[in-house]
Protein backbone atom coordinates (compact mmCIF):
# COMPACT_ATOMS: atom_id res chain seq x y z
CA UNK A 1 0.00 0.00 0.00
CA UNK A 2 1.81 3.63 -0.79
CA UNK A 3 0.62 5.85 1.52
CA UNK A 4 0.35 10.06 -0.32
CA UNK A 5 2.23 11.00 3.24
CA UNK A 6 5.13 9.24 2.77
CA UNK A 7 7.71 8.66 -0.22
CA UNK A 8 6.50 6.24 -2.26
CA UNK A 9 9.48 4.15 -1.66
CA UNK A 10 9.60 1.32 1.05
CA UNK A 11 12.24 -0.18 2.67
CA UNK A 12 12.19 -3.93 4.03
CA UNK A 13 12.23 -3.89 8.29
CA UNK A 14 12.79 -7.26 9.30
CA UNK A 15 12.44 -7.56 13.14
CA UNK A 16 13.27 -10.45 15.53
CA UNK A 17 11.75 -10.62 18.76
CA UNK A 18 13.76 -12.76 21.87
CA UNK A 19 12.89 -13.44 24.65
CA UNK A 20 15.00 -13.20 28.19
CA UNK A 21 16.89 -16.06 27.25
CA UNK A 22 17.60 -15.02 23.69
CA UNK A 23 15.82 -17.37 22.13
CA UNK A 24 12.93 -16.66 19.70
CA UNK A 25 9.35 -15.48 20.41
CA UNK A 26 6.55 -16.79 17.48
CA UNK A 27 3.12 -15.56 17.00
CA UNK A 28 4.07 -11.99 18.69
CA UNK A 29 2.41 -9.06 17.26
CA UNK A 30 4.15 -6.73 15.79
CA UNK A 31 3.32 -3.07 14.32
CA UNK A 32 4.47 0.11 13.43
CA UNK A 33 2.46 3.55 14.10
CA UNK A 34 3.45 6.43 12.09
CA UNK A 35 4.56 9.65 13.30
CA UNK A 36 2.76 11.40 11.00
CA UNK A 37 -0.73 9.87 10.79
CA UNK A 38 -1.12 8.77 6.93
CA UNK A 39 -3.32 9.89 4.36
CA UNK A 40 -4.94 7.30 2.10
CA UNK A 41 -7.03 7.65 -0.61
CA UNK A 42 -10.98 7.72 0.49
CA UNK A 43 -11.53 4.78 -1.19
CA UNK A 44 -8.70 2.91 0.61
CA UNK A 45 -10.04 3.86 3.87
CA UNK A 46 -13.82 3.04 3.38
CA UNK A 47 -14.23 -0.38 1.81
CA UNK A 48 -13.14 -3.28 4.83
CA UNK A 49 -11.70 -6.52 3.77
CA UNK A 50 -13.08 -9.52 5.58
CA UNK A 51 -10.87 -11.45 7.62
CA UNK A 52 -11.58 -15.36 8.95
CA UNK A 53 -11.68 -16.53 12.12
CA UNK A 54 -12.64 -19.63 12.06
CA UNK A 55 -13.17 -22.91 14.55
CA UNK A 56 -11.31 -25.86 14.02
CA UNK A 57 -10.91 -29.44 16.30
CA UNK A 58 -12.84 -27.50 18.69
CA UNK A 59 -10.30 -23.98 18.38
CA UNK A 60 -10.32 -20.90 17.31
CA UNK A 61 -8.02 -20.97 14.08
CA UNK A 62 -5.94 -18.75 14.36
CA UNK A 63 -5.52 -18.47 17.99
CA UNK A 64 -4.34 -14.58 17.71
CA UNK A 65 -5.72 -12.71 14.63
CA UNK A 66 -4.41 -9.44 14.28
CA UNK A 67 -6.43 -6.80 11.93
CA UNK A 68 -6.64 -3.21 11.09
CA UNK A 69 -9.23 -0.87 12.50
CA UNK A 70 -12.42 -1.01 10.52
CA UNK A 71 -12.08 -4.33 9.58
CA UNK A 72 -14.86 -7.11 9.27
CA UNK A 73 -13.88 -10.59 10.65
CA UNK A 74 -16.12 -13.22 9.49
CA UNK A 75 -16.75 -16.61 11.77
CA UNK A 76 -17.45 -19.73 10.29
CA UNK A 77 -17.44 -22.83 11.94
CA UNK A 78 -15.12 -25.66 10.20
CA UNK A 79 -16.48 -28.13 12.96
CA UNK A 80 -18.95 -30.66 12.74
CA UNK A 81 -20.64 -29.45 16.41
CA UNK A 82 -22.02 -26.40 17.03
CA UNK A 83 -20.69 -23.65 18.20
CA UNK A 84 -21.40 -20.18 20.83
CA UNK A 85 -19.25 -17.69 20.23
CA UNK A 86 -18.85 -14.64 22.48
CA UNK A 87 -16.50 -11.43 23.94
CA UNK A 88 -17.28 -9.32 26.70
CA UNK A 89 -14.07 -7.16 25.57
CA UNK A 90 -14.85 -3.18 26.00
CA UNK A 91 -13.20 -3.21 21.97
CA UNK A 92 -15.61 -5.32 20.45
CA UNK A 93 -18.89 -7.02 22.58
CA UNK A 94 -20.70 -9.22 20.70
CA UNK A 95 -22.72 -13.00 20.22
CA UNK A 96 -23.23 -15.64 17.65
CA UNK A 97 -25.56 -18.03 19.51
CA UNK A 98 -25.41 -22.07 18.94
CA UNK A 99 -24.64 -22.32 14.55
CA UNK A 100 -22.94 -24.83 12.84
CA UNK A 101 -23.45 -24.91 8.88
CA UNK A 102 -25.44 -21.49 8.23
CA UNK A 103 -23.77 -18.68 6.67
CA UNK A 104 -23.62 -15.36 8.96
CA UNK A 105 -22.69 -11.60 8.56
CA UNK A 106 -19.47 -10.84 9.71
CA UNK A 107 -18.54 -8.21 12.46
CA UNK A 108 -17.16 -5.06 12.16
CA UNK A 109 -14.13 -4.66 14.47
CA UNK A 110 -13.99 -0.48 14.57
CA UNK A 111 -12.50 0.16 17.81
CA UNK A 112 -8.37 -0.92 18.76
CA UNK A 113 -7.78 -3.09 21.60
CA UNK A 114 -7.62 -6.64 22.47
CA UNK A 115 -10.80 -9.12 21.96
CA UNK A 116 -11.20 -11.95 24.23
CA UNK A 117 -13.07 -14.57 21.93
CA UNK A 118 -14.81 -17.55 23.90
CA UNK A 119 -17.24 -20.03 23.27
CA UNK A 120 -20.59 -20.89 25.96
CA UNK A 121 -20.24 -24.53 24.95
CA UNK A 122 -16.61 -25.43 25.26
CA UNK A 123 -14.91 -23.99 27.99
CA UNK A 124 -11.07 -23.87 27.12
CA UNK A 125 -11.71 -22.45 23.38
CA UNK A 126 -9.74 -19.15 23.62
CA UNK A 127 -9.17 -17.25 20.90
CA UNK A 128 -7.88 -13.77 20.38
CA UNK A 129 -8.69 -10.64 17.82
CA UNK A 130 -5.63 -7.52 18.25
CA UNK A 131 -7.12 -4.17 16.42
CA UNK A 132 -4.50 -2.28 15.68
CA UNK A 133 -4.82 1.37 14.14
CA UNK A 134 -1.98 1.23 11.14
CA UNK A 135 -1.26 -1.07 7.59
CA UNK A 136 1.93 -1.93 9.20
CA UNK A 137 1.53 -5.13 11.45
CA UNK A 138 2.04 -9.13 11.17
CA UNK A 139 2.94 -11.89 13.45
CA UNK A 140 6.24 -13.41 14.39
CA UNK A 141 7.12 -16.10 12.33
CA UNK A 142 8.87 -19.85 13.94
CA UNK A 143 11.95 -18.42 14.20
CA UNK A 144 11.11 -15.10 15.93
CA UNK A 145 11.02 -12.62 12.96
CA UNK A 146 8.87 -10.65 11.19
CA UNK A 147 9.44 -8.27 7.59
CA UNK A 148 7.20 -4.98 7.71
CA UNK A 149 7.98 -2.92 3.72
CA UNK A 150 7.84 0.88 5.82
CA UNK A 151 7.41 3.95 4.03
CA UNK A 152 10.69 6.06 4.60
CA UNK A 153 9.69 7.89 7.97
CA UNK A 154 9.44 7.50 11.62
CA UNK A 155 7.24 5.26 13.75
CA UNK A 156 6.47 4.09 16.84
CA UNK A 157 6.97 -0.08 17.52
CA UNK A 158 5.09 -1.71 19.61
CA UNK A 159 4.41 -5.83 20.70
CA UNK A 160 1.64 -7.54 21.89
CA UNK A 161 0.42 -11.11 22.55
CA UNK A 162 -1.25 -12.35 25.56
CA UNK A 163 1.25 -14.18 27.81
CA UNK A 164 3.26 -10.74 27.69
CA UNK A 165 4.01 -9.32 30.94
CA UNK A 166 2.81 -5.88 31.68
CA UNK A 167 6.10 -4.30 31.60
CA UNK A 168 6.27 -5.97 27.43
CA UNK A 169 2.73 -5.01 27.00
CA UNK A 170 3.50 -1.40 26.97
CA UNK A 171 6.71 -1.85 24.74
CA UNK A 172 7.59 0.94 22.26
CA UNK A 173 10.36 1.90 20.15
CA UNK A 174 10.89 5.25 18.31
CA UNK A 175 12.66 4.09 14.71
CA UNK A 176 13.68 6.01 11.75
CA UNK A 177 13.25 4.25 8.50
CA UNK A 178 15.21 5.07 5.55
CA UNK A 179 17.18 2.24 4.42
CA UNK A 180 16.74 -2.09 5.16
CA UNK A 181 16.84 -1.95 8.72
CA UNK A 182 17.28 -5.05 10.95
CA UNK A 183 16.03 -4.40 14.74
CA UNK A 184 15.75 -7.11 17.66
CA UNK A 185 13.09 -6.56 20.54
CA UNK A 186 14.06 -7.62 23.82
CA UNK A 187 11.16 -9.18 25.61
CA UNK A 188 12.13 -8.03 29.34
CA UNK A 189 10.15 -10.64 31.35
CA UNK A 190 9.48 -13.98 31.42
CA UNK A 191 6.33 -14.88 29.48
CA UNK A 192 3.29 -15.98 31.43
CA UNK A 193 2.63 -19.42 31.95
CA UNK A 194 0.01 -21.18 29.12
CA UNK A 195 -3.02 -22.13 30.80
CA UNK A 196 -3.83 -26.03 31.22
CA UNK A 197 -4.93 -27.69 28.19
CA UNK A 198 -8.57 -28.89 29.01
CA UNK A 199 -9.40 -32.62 27.46
CA UNK A 200 -11.23 -32.86 23.85
CA UNK A 201 -14.10 -35.17 25.16
CA UNK A 202 -16.93 -33.74 27.20
CA UNK A 203 -20.57 -34.45 27.61
CA UNK A 204 -21.63 -31.68 25.36
CA UNK A 205 -20.41 -33.45 22.04
CA UNK A 206 -23.82 -33.38 20.43
CA UNK A 207 -23.79 -29.62 20.04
Amino acid sequence: MILSSFASQASNTNILVIDVDKKPLSNIVVFAEPEIKPTVAESTLSVPYTAIMDQVNRQFSPHILVVNKNTNIDFPNSDRIKHHVYSFSPAKTFEIQLYREKKLDPRLFDKVGEVILGCNIHDWMVGYVYVVDTPWFGKTDGEGNINLALPDGKYTLKIWHPLLQEADQSFTQKITVSSHTNITINVKEAMKPRYAAYEDDDELDDY
